[in-house]
Protein backbone atom coordinates (compact mmCIF):
# COMPACT_ATOMS: atom_id res chain seq x y z
CA UNK A 1 0.00 0.00 0.00
CA UNK A 2 1.56 3.49 -0.90
CA UNK A 3 1.36 6.23 1.48
CA UNK A 4 -1.03 9.31 1.27
CA UNK A 5 1.17 12.24 0.66
CA UNK A 6 -1.83 14.23 1.98
CA UNK A 7 -1.58 12.02 5.41
CA UNK A 8 1.91 13.51 6.28
CA UNK A 9 1.12 17.02 5.15
CA UNK A 10 3.45 19.77 6.80
CA UNK A 11 3.77 23.22 7.26
CA UNK A 12 7.63 24.60 6.42
CA UNK A 13 8.80 27.51 8.00
CA UNK A 14 12.12 28.96 8.19
CA UNK A 15 13.25 29.52 11.70
CA UNK A 16 14.09 32.83 11.36
CA UNK A 17 10.65 33.69 9.81
CA UNK A 18 8.51 31.78 12.03
CA UNK A 19 6.01 34.25 12.49
CA UNK A 20 5.17 34.33 8.70
CA UNK A 21 2.57 32.80 7.19
CA UNK A 22 3.65 28.04 6.82
CA UNK A 23 3.66 27.27 3.47
CA UNK A 24 1.84 24.04 3.47
CA UNK A 25 3.58 21.03 1.56
CA UNK A 26 3.44 16.92 1.38
CA UNK A 27 6.69 14.89 2.15
CA UNK A 28 7.13 11.49 1.12
CA UNK A 29 10.25 9.64 0.84
CA UNK A 30 12.65 8.75 -1.74
CA UNK A 31 13.20 5.04 -1.31
CA UNK A 32 15.50 4.93 -4.31
CA UNK A 33 18.21 6.90 -2.39
CA UNK A 34 20.28 5.97 1.26
CA UNK A 35 17.54 5.83 3.69
CA UNK A 36 20.08 6.80 6.07
CA UNK A 37 20.50 10.34 5.07
CA UNK A 38 16.40 10.52 4.77
CA UNK A 39 15.78 11.44 1.61
CA UNK A 40 12.75 13.51 1.07
CA UNK A 41 10.23 15.01 -2.17
CA UNK A 42 8.57 17.86 -1.07
CA UNK A 43 5.38 18.56 -2.51
CA UNK A 44 2.62 21.69 -2.83
CA UNK A 45 -0.88 22.13 -3.93
CA UNK A 46 -1.46 18.95 -2.55
CA UNK A 47 1.27 17.57 -3.99
CA UNK A 48 0.55 17.79 -7.44
CA UNK A 49 3.63 20.35 -8.25
CA UNK A 50 7.26 19.51 -6.59
CA UNK A 51 10.38 21.34 -5.80
CA UNK A 52 13.07 20.96 -8.08
CA UNK A 53 16.80 21.32 -7.84
CA UNK A 54 17.91 22.70 -11.82
CA UNK A 55 21.32 23.77 -13.28
CA UNK A 56 21.45 28.01 -14.58
CA UNK A 57 23.93 29.62 -15.48
CA UNK A 58 24.17 31.32 -11.96
CA UNK A 59 24.26 27.79 -10.50
CA UNK A 60 22.08 25.33 -9.33
CA UNK A 61 18.74 26.91 -8.50
CA UNK A 62 15.37 25.60 -7.36
CA UNK A 63 11.90 25.63 -9.91
CA UNK A 64 8.22 24.22 -9.07
CA UNK A 65 7.34 21.29 -11.87
CA UNK A 66 4.18 19.66 -12.72
CA UNK A 67 5.01 16.62 -11.10
CA UNK A 68 3.24 14.40 -8.85
CA UNK A 69 4.47 13.28 -5.91
CA UNK A 70 3.73 10.13 -5.81
CA UNK A 71 5.11 9.23 -9.33
CA UNK A 72 8.10 10.19 -7.70
CA UNK A 73 8.05 8.12 -4.94
CA UNK A 74 7.08 5.26 -7.21
CA UNK A 75 10.30 6.33 -9.33
CA UNK A 76 12.91 6.25 -6.58
CA UNK A 77 16.39 7.13 -7.48
CA UNK A 78 16.40 8.87 -10.81
CA UNK A 79 14.56 11.51 -9.41
CA UNK A 80 17.31 12.55 -7.65
CA UNK A 81 17.11 16.31 -8.88
CA UNK A 82 13.63 15.97 -6.36
CA UNK A 83 15.38 14.81 -3.56
CA UNK A 84 16.50 16.93 -0.38
CA UNK A 85 18.38 15.15 2.68
CA UNK A 86 16.46 16.03 5.73
CA UNK A 87 19.10 16.45 8.59
CA UNK A 88 18.05 17.44 12.25
CA UNK A 89 19.70 20.11 14.25
CA UNK A 90 17.73 19.79 17.37
CA UNK A 91 14.21 20.71 17.00
CA UNK A 92 14.83 22.15 13.47
CA UNK A 93 15.83 20.58 9.93
CA UNK A 94 18.15 21.47 7.15
CA UNK A 95 17.38 20.16 3.75
CA UNK A 96 19.95 19.47 1.56
CA UNK A 97 19.79 19.20 -2.34
CA UNK A 98 20.56 15.78 -3.16
CA UNK A 99 22.08 16.46 -6.67
CA UNK A 100 24.39 19.39 -5.64
CA UNK A 101 25.72 18.69 -2.49
CA UNK A 102 27.07 21.68 -0.28
CA UNK A 103 23.61 23.52 -1.24
CA UNK A 104 20.55 23.87 1.08
CA UNK A 105 16.93 24.78 0.44
CA UNK A 106 17.13 28.81 2.09
CA UNK A 107 14.24 30.84 3.20
CA UNK A 108 13.72 34.14 2.02
CA UNK A 109 15.33 37.05 3.14
CA UNK A 110 11.81 39.23 3.02
CA UNK A 111 8.55 38.28 3.13
CA UNK A 112 6.74 37.22 0.34
CA UNK A 113 9.90 35.51 -1.28
CA UNK A 114 10.39 32.17 -2.40
CA UNK A 115 12.42 29.93 -1.04
CA UNK A 116 16.07 29.14 -3.04
CA UNK A 117 19.21 27.32 -2.76
CA UNK A 118 22.52 28.21 -0.84
CA UNK A 119 25.99 27.51 -0.75
CA UNK A 120 26.35 26.28 2.84
CA UNK A 121 28.99 28.49 3.79
CA UNK A 122 26.69 31.55 2.98
CA UNK A 123 26.76 33.91 6.07
CA UNK A 124 22.96 35.16 6.01
CA UNK A 125 21.53 31.79 4.54
CA UNK A 126 18.30 31.17 6.34
CA UNK A 127 18.62 26.94 6.04
CA UNK A 128 16.65 26.14 9.21
CA UNK A 129 13.28 24.81 8.93
CA UNK A 130 10.48 23.23 11.47
CA UNK A 131 7.73 21.27 10.09
CA UNK A 132 4.58 21.51 12.09
CA UNK A 133 2.06 18.78 11.58
CA UNK A 134 -0.98 20.15 9.68
CA UNK A 135 -4.37 20.10 11.64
Amino acid sequence: MEPDPCGVLVSLQSAERAQARPEKICILPNRGLDRTKVPIFLGTQGGSRCLACVETREGPSLQLEDVNIEDLYKGGEQATRFTFFQSSLGSAFRLEAAAYPGWFLCGPDEPQQPVRLSKESEPSAHTQFYFEQSR
